[in-house]
């Protein structure tokens, strides 16, 4: 059944295509082939076809008389069904000829840029099966692919003609097929005609010329050797180049005669993929088998000497391009064995960090510079690191690393350094623990002196070199690296015990003027992560003796920056508050004197009622919701705002922006579990949350709601004596003051009470409206999490049996059908129930999104003024009794209506539908509401 609607939409296409002058959305068309790339049910159906094959050959038989965006699509579903073999042998045997004259014109300036990418799409194709392999060979079509390179492409024409050509080698190598490896690997070579020998002297013009054959044959030949997978075997292609052609040599000429720097990279990083390359060429070992010290010695001097080639080129963006394309090569490389180590003169070496060394001197250097230097003076912080890390170095490296320094301070010290910071960020990605720690200790010193006070809190007059905005630019790079490493890496205080100083280096940095605003939040995302994931709870005594610390004097940062005009800012450091707030309560005590003589949740409560920016309300509504759990706080905030759930309850849960409301219910939660309420007060909060879990627009709202019903639950199971989901054999009564013997019929007893307490307050008509399939899959979802909870408990000790109905139980159709509003009070004012049906009509009847817009927001007018309590008098008309509840959740298979709900949510973007987007159904069906998309 499947099969046969797929086939019809698919003849309907191929039908649709034909017409005479139909042109295809490319949106459909793209969705349509990214769905052909899942593993979808109905993508195997359609694979599994064998007349779409004969389809596709009937339809290119018209080509002709096509619009391009049919032919574009025509040839990528061409490169979907020759990934089959036996699907190429098809069409290939009937349409073979017109697929090489497509070829043919690839690179003819009257082809369409997309027809180009479609027929790219169907050359990679044909590289997944030997057929294809082979009559690209016979055919002679992968030299007109090639030859792609040679002119100014777009860039992803180029980039899939790189994957083409190291893909067709290395399948060529996999099949064994020497000989073509050969012809491929000359036709690319072809450049290397040129005598750059012979030359006495090249001009600009001439070397133009020259450099655009070179590019890309380097290109090519990068794509190549790069597979790191394929190079660590002992293979023909490396041996053709190394050993045949002599590449090395062709390169280092190149070097010579050569000056354009982008032809310098591709060549440099290319030589040291070769030496790799000869390393396993020569000595081809088996897993679990360590290459020793010897084994790198070409590598290493192919590394040092084009080290100092760039240097005496005096390039530095070259010379840091290059140290980074190393360092990512060897991590590809090596990736996932252990760090080449070896020991020399009783020092510990690794290979990678030893390539590393290069890229750090740079900033260490600027940082130097301007110092007095006289030898009464000690040697700072910076200094003793650089001796030290320049001690663990081999003497190559110490050697390349001064050899930079002098070329530093003949060129612009700034800018290269900016160029080195800069390019230390591309590393984030690439580095072993090892590595991280010995980054973060390099940036963690240049941070260091970009303090503006020293340790006696004097003004510092000899710290880094230069105007005071190019520092900022310099140190904005040294942070956020930092900031990367401390939070992907195990920068930990046993391998670099600067992490526990880094606070106070940041705190102090800080208080320099002009900094932007991507530089203070960067700082204090960096004081947030060491908080998390530094500190640790033996060093509390610490942060409370040592006035003058960055920790100790954390809370007038943050209530500085609290009142920042950029909301950023001002966001940020609600989220530090937060963090402080939440280790305040049991981790680091000391936080809650910080927050306290600053009054900082107060402050945060006034944002949430305030700010103008509703991203900052959310964060700080989450600090007061941490509040609640530490008394002190909470007593600070309870007297400047003692009614602070009730401002929360009218200012909070009724705002116009969703992520508020869904916060402000958050936060109502919290205080749920971790303050004492009345009965005035509960009554109030069960009236908010049955309103928004059935009557709010977001259903994440919707969740924050269903998850206070949670909690609604379970804090009244433990009033009744449960402790981790029991009931113990005994527990204290509250209402007779007596230890009680908790047997079944107790238990039950107790069950029951706690259904009527759910009934009465709404928790139950809740679960029961949010378990219909009109509600979104993720709130049906979790109410029937909810509810299943709630049931286990009840059948483990068989309280269903001991429900009957009652004559006032409403109907399970008319808890189904009823309004929120019907449900939350009895009397509704008339004029209300006129807006609403205005608002109905309005919606019917509008055409234009913008009408819409206006009718919600009269709707939705909020006043801003404080408003009393919400009445708490109001009683509900009807209500899911326990017996209801119960019965209609054993009666209704959920599940399956979920997942249900689920399989058709998915196939809103299935095959079957986008066949029905490119086909067009939708277009054509008038009595759509134009507003359902919304």
């Amino acid at each position: 059944m499947e099969n046969a609607q797929i086939l019809t939409k698919l003849k309907l296409l191929f039908e649709k295509i034909a017409e005479p002058g139909y042109v295809m959305e490319y949106y459909y068309a793209d969705n349509f082939f990214i769905k052909l790339g899942s593993s979808d049910h109905e993508v195997l159906a359609l694979k599994s076809l064998p007349i779409v094959p004969d389809m596709l050959i009937d339809a290119f038989y018209r080509t002709d008389n096509y619009h391009v965006t049919v032919k574009v699509f025509l040839v990528r579903l061409l490169a979907f069904i020759t990934n089959n073999e036996v699907n190429f042998a098809k069409f290939s045997a009937k349409k073979g000829h017109d697929l090489a004259k497509a070829f043919d014109d690839i690179n003819s300036p009257d082809m369409h840029t997309s027809l180009r990418v479609a027929n790219m799409e169907v050359a990679l194709s044909l590289l997944n099966h030997n057929s294809g392999v082979h009559w690209l060979l016979e055919s002679n079509t992968w030299q007109k692919i090639l030859t792609l390179c040679n002119e100014k492409r777009t860039v992803f024409i180029v980039r899939q003609t790189y994957k083409f050509v190291s893909t067709f080698i290395w399948k060529l190598k996999d099949l064994g097929d020497d000989a073509n490896v050969r012809n491929v690997l000359a036709f690319i070579l072809k450049p290397l005609e040129v005598d750059l020998v012979q030359k006495k002297s090249i001009t600009s013009e001439e070397e133009e010329e020259i450099c655009k054959t070179f590019e890309p044959m380097l290109q090519m030949l990068l794509s190549i050797v790069s597979n790191e997978k394929a190079i660590k075997s002992n293979n023909c292609v490396m041996h053709y180049l190394l050993q045949e052609i002599k590449i090395e040599t062709y390169c280092h000429i190149m070097l010579d005669r050569l000056r354009r720097e982008d032809i310098w990279l591709l060549t440099t990083k290319f030589l040291f993929w070769s030496a790799i390359g000869k390393l396993f060429l020569i000595k081809t070992l088996p897993s679990g088998v360590k290459y020793e010290r010897e084994d790198f010695m070409e590598l290493a001097v192919t590394y040092f000497n084009t080290i100092h080639r760039l240097i005496q080129k005096r390039s530095p963006k070259l010379l840091f391009d290059y140290c980074n394309a190393c360092n990512i090569i060897w991590g590809r490389v090596w990736n996932h064995e252990e760090p080449i180590r070896w020991e020399v003169h009783e020092k510990h070496m690794e290979m990678q960090s030893q390539l590393l060394i290069v890229s750090l001197v740079p900033p260490l250097v600027y940082v130097t510079l301007g110092k007095n230097q006289s030898i009464d003076e000690s040697e700072g912080a910076v200094e003793l690191y650089i001796n030290t890390i320049m001690q663990s170095t081999c003497e190559h490296t110490a050697r390349a690393a001064y050899a930079v320094r002098n070329m530093m301070l003949q060129l612009d010290v700034l800018q290269t350094t900016l160029l080195s910071v800069k390019r230390l960020t591309f590393l984030k990605n690439h580095l072993n623990n090892e590595q991280a720690n010995i980054v973060f200790q390099a940036m963690f010193y240049v941070i260091k002196e970009f303090e503006p006070f020293d340790e006696e809190g004097l003004i510092r007059t000899n710290y880094c070199y230069g105007d005071e905005m190019d520092k900022i630019s310099v140190m904005a790079y040294v942070l956020d690296t930092l900031l990367f490493l401390i939070r992907n890496y195990n920068i930990n205080w046993q391998e670099s015990l600067e992490v526990i100083c880094l606070n106070a280096v940041v705190y102090n940095v800080l208080k320099r003027p002009n900094l932007s605003c991507k530089f203070v939040v960067t700082a204090l995302n960096v004081i947030s992560t060491t908080i998390k994931k530094s500190l640790t709870p033996n060093l509390s005594l610490l942060l409370d003796t040592k006035p003058g610390s960055g920790m100790h004097e954390i809370g007038m940062l943050l209530y500085l920056k609290m009142h920042d005009l950029n909301w950023e800012i001002r966001d940020t450091a609600l989220e530090l508050l937060l963090i402080c707030t939440e280790f305040s309560f049991i981790k680091f005590p000391f936080f809650q004197k910080q927050i306290l003589s600053h009054k900082l949740i107060n402050v945060a409560m006034t944002m949430a009622l305030n700010d103008h920016e509703f991203y900052v309300r959310v964060s700080a509504l989450k600090c007061v919701g941490a509040a609640s759990k530490v008394s002190v706080l909470w007593e600070q905030l309870k007297s400047e705002y003692p009614n602070v759930q009730e401002l929360i309850l009218s200012r909070l849960c009724t705002n116009p922006e969703g992520i508020v409301r869904k916060e402000a219910l958050s936060v109502l939660c919290e205080m749920y579990q971790n303050v004492k309420h009345n009965l005035h007060m509960k009554t109030a909060l069960y009236n908010q949350f049955l309103a928004a879990s059935l009557g709010d627009f977001h259903w994440e709202v919707q969740i924050s709601a269903l998850k206070f019903w949670r909690v609604v639950i379970q804090s009244l199971l433990r009033d009744q004596g449960m402790l981790d989901g029991t009931f113990p054999p005994v527990t204290f009564s509250i209402e007779s003051r007596k230890i009680v013997t908790l047997t079944d019929k107790e238990i039950q007893k107790r069950l029951l009470k706690i259904l009527e307490e759910l009934a009465y307050i709404g928790c139950l008509s809740v679960l029961v409206k949010l378990l219909h399939e009109d509600t979104e899959v993720e709130v049906m979802e979790l109410a029937l999490s909810i509810s299943n909870e709630l049931l286990e408990i009840l059948d483990r000790y068989r309280v269903p049996g001991f429900l009957r109905p009652s004559e006032n139980d409403p109907s399970i159709e008319e808890i189904l059908t009823l309004e929120e509003n019907n449900i939350h009070s009895e009397d509704i004012e008339p004029q209300h129930i006129e807006e609403s049906e205005n608002v109905i009509d309005g919606i019917l009847k509008s055409d234009d999104i913008n009408l819409l817009a206006s009718i919600y927001e009269r709707h939705m007018n909020i006043k801003t003024e404080d408003s009393e309590l919400p009445e708490t008098n109001k009683k509900f008309t009807k209500f899911a009794s326990p017996y209801l509840f119960v019965r209609y959740l054993k009666s209704e298979d959920f599940k399956g209506k979920i997942e249900y709900k689920k399989n058709w949510k998915d196939g809103i973007r299935s095959l079957s539908s986008l066949m029905d987007d490119v086909l067009g159904v939708y277009e054509v069906n008038s009595e759509v509401n134009n507003l359902d998309c919304y």
